[in-house]
């Protein structure tokens, strides 16, 4: 009886019954309690998402494979240390770890949640040592910031040696264009979306510009695999680089049910809301009307300029007023977090399909061989006697061959994925863009590699192609969730409040419990400026998942918004502990200090948050400001000019750079950069108004008249108007030291 409950539940869990499967196991485990019917009856739970049960199921075993599973239910469970200890059940340091490869990887993850990096760093390491199509444990290297880790593994000359590429087997790959390609979908030329008719966009050239910074959106991405149901009598090998081989498409070589998945992951990724991160490299061709132009808000601050501080996710708004009051309630790099099967290949006609080790399944012979001899003519006699006496060539060598072609044109994708993806965490948003073009166009066309462009334009604050990239990619892979609260981002900067409102609704619709739906709704009732169920939706997200860096990040903006300091600081140092490389959780930290007149403070927190991400011309904005806060006017200029430079068309940077120009008596200059600043923000009240005190401090009377009445004429907010006339009213006083700014 014991062997057939075993059968009935392999079978009842390859087709997805997990209660049939649960019941029957459990029969057999109260038949016969040993620790291989446990592990199988865990499994069932397991599968059923019931971890606790699969716990104390699981609880004192020993087996290799039990101990991997009991430390998978306990990684679900929050018992981190109960894990740890499972997996490294010897105190032995060359003991091997459960599962190998998966084991290592659990570990990591372990490690990871227990803020211990450079073990986290050596456990991923291993993984991708015993397996290098290990994906997971490379994205974990790459959002923990172990760049030369991570490229050395990935382009491991040994890989090369172990899966030599056959030139007739490899991807096709496109030459990279010099330049970064915008999003040219087909949807701008009427044509239907497909992924096999859809290919990379067609280059078109683009201002240079300092090297991009990519959004770490969303970025706490903690997921682990589950195991896959076991037969008793099979021993669980470790894996070894010559395991790993591309199937073939054929359904005799394909499981009879499919692994379960790992849970979602969430960048940090990307996530962010626009943020600091963010260094524009050159906006969209044709530069669109004001409304999607980066300019100041109607309440007289450069509100948030985007970026990336998320998983996930980064800077909220670009466009906005530059200051409707003094510098510290200036604007508010919102969102930078807001800121934030097998590989199929072609089969040869005539040849069998080929497993994943390479074993030919079994297959009746072509009728044509059936009874060769017999119906071979007489004059091919002598021909097949004398083929008869060659040596037969063995057929399973012919096979692992063409399974080693398989494994070197997959590991050739992979490398173009894993060094697009390492850049993207690195912030180098351009070099990223080109690395994923060179995809062939049916991965181009994939879910995930064009949300990965839409998030590098998202850091590089160009939201018009990063809103093409992601459109696309709902075309394509509408049931795709991870990576669309960058999308809400994107949307919530380009003031798109029907579309963001659409988007929410399906995301809602597909999946009430995903933690990235959650974000869109908070996203979207943020833009409409009900802060309180923003909060509500996003606080609704980390219920989903605790450790969702962006959902907190979000949070702290939203407390920001309604000058909840307390609460935002408090959010935004979790974001921070979840994952220390959420560099819009340091911005938003600064931002609140600033707002405080706590300058030191907030240089220090934008100095953090520019070690994460170098390449922000927001974060080198706002370090400045502090700067000359601090009366450090040299080193505020050096700053604001970097930002200058990173972004030529940040209109905040050169704001403060006059300010400071106008503290330190250079009226010219200051004229200077605010003439340069009415070509990018032709309306601000601010500007002119700027522009009306040097010209009164220079003697220019009828100049600085023209200054403030062009500010009148602009609409200012009523309290920036009284500024205005109080400052025309004191035209013909002389200058006092009392500084008035809108």
């Amino acid at each position: 009886m014991e062997g057939f409950l075993t059968e009935c539940v392999h079978e009842s869990l390859n087709a997805y019954l997990h209660g049939n499967a649960i019941f029957l196991g459990e029969r057999l485990f109260a038949a016969n309690a040993s620790e291989e019917n446990a592990f199988l009856l865990a499994t069932c739970y397991l599968r059923n998402n019931q971890e606790y049960r699969a716990y104390h199921v699981l609880k004192g075993a020993t087996a290799p494979q039990s101990r991997y599973l009991f430390a998978l239910c306990c990684s679900k469970l929050g018992k981190l240390s109960e894990a740890e200890h499972a997996l490294c059940y010897s105190c032995k340091e060359e003991a091997e770890v459960p599962n190998g490869a998966a084991g290592h990887y659990l570990l990591g993850l372990i490690c990871k949640q227990s803020e211990r990096r450079s073990a986290a760093v050596n456990h991923f390491t291993q993984a991708l040592t015993l397996d290098p199509f290990l994906w997971s444990a490379y994205e974990e290297l790459c959002l923990l910031g172990a760049d030369e880790e991570a490229a050395t593994l990935l382009h491991n000359p040994d890989l090369d040696l172990a899966y030599p590429l056959n030139p007739e087997a490899s991807c096709n790959v496109e030459t990279a264009p010099s330049t970064p390609a915008p999003i040219n979908t087909p949807l701008d030329r009427g044509e239907v979306v497909t992924p096999a008719t859809t290919g990379p966009p067609s280059p078109r050239s683009r201002r240079p510009s300092a090297p991009p910074p990519p959004a770490r959106g969303t970025r706490t991405q903690s997921s682990t695999a589950e195991v896959a149901t076991p037969r008793p009598s099979e021993p669980r090998a470790t894996p070894s680089p010559s395991t790993f081989v591309t199937p073939s498409p054929s359904t005799s070589s394909l499981p009879a049910a499919p692994p379960p998945n790992p849970p979602g992951k969430h960048g940090n990724a990307p996530a962010n809301r626009g943020g600091p991160g963010a260094s524009t490299s050159g906006a969209a061709a044709g530069t669109p009307a004001s409304g999607q132009r980066r300019k100041f808000d109607d309440d007289g601050k450069l509100r948030k300029v985007s970026g990336r501080i998320d998983d996930e996710g980064k800077l909220r708004k670009v466009s906005g007023r530059l200051f409707a009051e003094p510098p510290p309630s200036v604007s508010g790099l919102r969102r930078s977090s807001r800121l934030s099967g097998g590989t199929t290949s072609s089969e040869t006609p005539g040849k069998p399909p080929v497993n994943r080790r390479g074993a030919q399944p079994s297959s009746p012979a072509p009728q044509s061989y059936r009874g060769a001899v017999a119906s071979t003519p007489a004059s091919a006699a002598p021909k097949a006697a004398a083929a008869s006496k060659e040596p037969a060539k063995d057929p399973v060598s012919g096979e692992a061959g063409k399974a080693t072609d398989g494994a070197a044109s997959a590991l050739q994708l992979i490398r173009i994925l894993g060094d697009g993806f390492r850049q993207l965490c690195m912030y180098k948003c351009q070099d990223c863009i080109a690395t994923l073009q060179q995809l062939p166009p049916e991965q181009y066309a994939s879910g995930w590699v064009l949300c990965t462009l839409g998030r590098a334009y998202f850091e590089m604050v160009d939201y018009v192609e990063s809103e093409r990239a992601f459109d696309w990619a709902r075309r394509n892979d509408p049931t795709r969730l991870e990576g669309l609260e960058v999308f809400s981002t994107v949307l919530w900067h380009l003031k798109k409040e029907v579309q963001l409102s659409f988007l929410a609704q399906e995301v809602i619709a597909l999946d009430r419990l995903s933690p990235h739906a959650w974000c869109v709704m908070g996203n979207c009732f943020s833009l409409q400026k009900e802060h309180e169920t923003a909060l509500r939706f996003f606080q609704r997200a980390l219920q989903l998942d605790p450790n969702f860096a962006y959902a907190h990040t979000l949070c702290g903006h939203e407390y920001f918004a309604n000058e909840d300091f307390e609460k935002g600081l408090l959010c935004f140092r979790t974001a921070i502990r979840i994952d220390e490389r959420h560099y819009n959780a340091w911005y938003g930290l600064g931002t609140i200090y600033y707002r405080q007149e706590k300058y030191e403070n907030a240089e220090y927190h934008f100095t953090r948050a520019l070690t994460i991400n170098a390449r922000s011309s927001v974060l080198h904005c706002y370090r400045g400001m502090a700067l000359h806060a601090l009366n450090r006017n040299a080193e505020a200029l050096s700053c604001l000019q970097t930002a200058i430079d990173t972004d030529e068309k940040n209109p905040l940077a050169k704001f403060e750079k006059a300010s400071v120009l106008m503290s330190e008596d250079r009226h010219e200059e200051a004229l200077s950069e605010l003439e340069a600043l009415k070509e990018c923000a032709p309306r601000e009240a601010s500007v002119f108004f700027l522009m009306g005190k040097i010209y009164k401090k220079l003697d220019k009377a009828n100049q600085a008249m023209v200054s403030f009445s062009i500010a009148l004429d602009l609409k200012p907010s009523s309290s920036d108007v009284s500024l205005i006339k109080s400052a025309i009213e004191k035209l013909t006083v002389p200058d006092d030291s009392e500084e008035e700014e809108l």
